[in-house]
Order: C-alpha cells, then sequence, then structure tokens
C-alpha cells in the first residue's frame, strides 16, 4: 500500500480528526465567521464556471505558467514524469485543483520552487463518477465529490504534489477527508501508465442527490456515465427551491450566500445533507488521530 503523505501541523490534525459532532460545530461556527459579503453578479458567473478552465491534456504546472506535455519532446516527457513521480504524492483532482489558476493560487505563497511546480497528469478514473458535494462553498457553487458508477470511466487527473503542497490542499479542502483509494484505477493519457493507489479528498457530507440517486456534473465529461448528469446553474436551480423557495433560482441562492452565509448552511442542514449519499468504495482515512 502507498503510504500516507507526511502531515504534521497540529491544528490541521485536529480538524483532520474531528468526529461527526465536533465536525458539524466546526462548520456551523466557520458558516457565521463569514459575515454579509458584498454580492457582484460577476461572482454568479464564477460560480457557474467551475470547476473553471482546465486544459483537459497534462501539463507541468511552473508559478504561474504551464506547458502541456503533447508539446514536449518524448525524451523531456519521460524525464519529467520520471522526476516527478519518484518522490511526490499522487492526489487526485476532480473540480478546481485541476485549474492551473486555481493550482496557482494555492502553491504562489511557497519560497521554494519546488513547491510552486507540479506534474499534473490527466486520464480516465474508473468505476467512480464525480458530482456535485451537498454543500455551497462560500462562493456559491456546489464542489465536486466521487460517489460509485460501475461500469463508467470519468475525466480526472492526478497531482503529483510535495509534501507541502499537500498540506496546503487539505488545508483548502475545509469540509473533506484525506483518504487513500485502495482499489482506484486510473489510466493515464496517451501513455501504458496507471495508477492504482492515489489519494483523494472525500467530502464529509457525500454527494448530493436528486429523486433519491447521486447526479453527476455535467461539465465534467465521463464514459459509460448512469447517474443524471445537471450543470451547476441546474444544479443550483434544484436547491435554491430546496432552501428558498418554489420560485427560487441560482443566482437568488448565490445572493443569499453572500447576504447570510450562516443561514444558509443552516438550512442545508435541513433540506440538502439528508439527502446524500456517502462513498461506496473500498478507501482508507488518512490516520490523523495517531500522528497527533
Amino acid at each position: 500500500m502507498r503510504e500516507f503523505p507526511p502531515i504534521t501541523e497540529p491544528e490541521l490534525l485536529e480538524r483532520l480528526a474531528f468526529d461527526d459532532e465536533e465536525f458539524l460545530a466546526f462548520i456551523h461556527n466557520l458558516a457565521a465567521a463569514w459575515g454579509r459579503r458584498e454580492y457582484r453578479p460577476e461572482l454568479f458567473e464564477r460560480a457557474l464556471a467551475y470547476p473553471w478552465a482546465r486544459p483537459g491534456v497534462s501539463y507541468l504546472l511552473h508559478d504561474s505558467d504551464f506547458e502541456l506535455l503533447r508539446d514536449l519532446d518524448p525524451a523531456k516527457r519521460e524525464s519529467i514524469a520520471k522526476d516527478f513521480t519518484q518522490d511526490r504524492h499522487p492526489i487526485l483532482s476532480i473540480g478546481g485543483n485541476g485549474a492551473p489558476e486555481w493550482l496557482t493560487t494555492k502553491f504562489a505563497h511557497f519560497p521554494d520552487q519546488e513547491d510552486r511546480s507540479a506534474l499534473v497528469l490527466t486520464g480516465d478514473l474508473h468505476g467512480l463518477d464525480i458530482g456535485p458535494a451537498a454543500e455551497l462553498t462560500p462562493l456559491g457553487y456546489m464542489p465536486a465529490n466521487l460517489f460509485a458508477s460501475p461500469g463508467t470511466a470519468v475525466r480526472a487527473a492526478v497531482i503529483w504534489a510535495t509534501a507541502p503542497q499537500v498540506t496546503q490542499l487539505t488545508w483548502s479542502e475545509v469540509s473533506c477527508s484525506l483518504g487513500r483509494l485502495d482499489e482506484a484505477r486510473f489510466v493515464v493519457d496517451e501513455t501504458d501508465l496507471q495508477v492504482d493507489e492515489v489519494f483523494a479528498y472525500i467530502n464529509r457530507f457525500g454527494t448530493f442527490c436528486v429523486d433519491g440517486a447521486p447526479v453527476a456534473l455535467a461539465a465534467i465529461p465521463a464514459t459509460g456515465r448512469t447517474a443524471k448528469a445537471l450543470t451547476q446553474e441546474e444544479l443550483l436551480d434544484v436547491v435554491a427551491r430546496l432552501l428558498i423557495g418554489a420560485d427560487a433560482r441560482a443566482e437568488d441562492l448565490v445572493r443569499a450566500t453572500f447576504d447570510d452565509r450562516a443561514d444558509v448552511k443552516a438550512r442545508e442542514a435541513e433540506k440538502v445533507w439528508p439527502s446524500t449519499q456517502q462513498l461506496q468504495v473500498r478507501w482508507s482515512s488518512f490516520p490523523a488521530a495517531e500522528c497527533r
């Protein structure tokens, strides 16, 4: 089995070790701390654009720039793959973390060049699909989450990350547990490389369900998909009707998230969180309690 990345920051380990009661209290307190924020129409467009612009093919990130692996000569591609996969940790990206702009934002503060660069390999993740987590982020969109889907191959990416990068990514995935997918099959594009054990962030609220079944994010392609796929706006329309009223639409919900996040989170707890499905595949949770 692939060893877990080293995480040593006490506050982060404490958060990862929360039981359900502690986690829910933490989430509600965090929501209350946001307060009222200014809403602008472009924020709605930003929410609808999730998971944002991604190359769709493997790339090498350098600070705020990136280059596509397919544009490099074969010898250089092989050298890069060997260097980046030797001592780094494969972190599955199913949403915004696959966007160069988002990774740049998360890694920009690191003093070492090594920690501001990353190899991002795209490919197909088998036996799983990607749907919306059963929560709204502070920006008003529903983030990606995994759910079991036999026969499906969904587009995803693996970020080969340094230990500091893993710690940073884990800090940013506030509602997630870090785990290892012990029976994953991730097939990298245009190579014979297959990664059988990857680390992933699994949302603790589960995947949102409509009419009793998980739905997929239409923005993320897949083959063999059996789940109904909805756009971000269609998802937010559904949740707006649940939380605000029958005539509410997606933008009303995003606006409400900026006006009073604590109130929206309380309504989520009543109307959204019960309509979820937890990940039904074999995976191992990061042993946070043992590392404290």
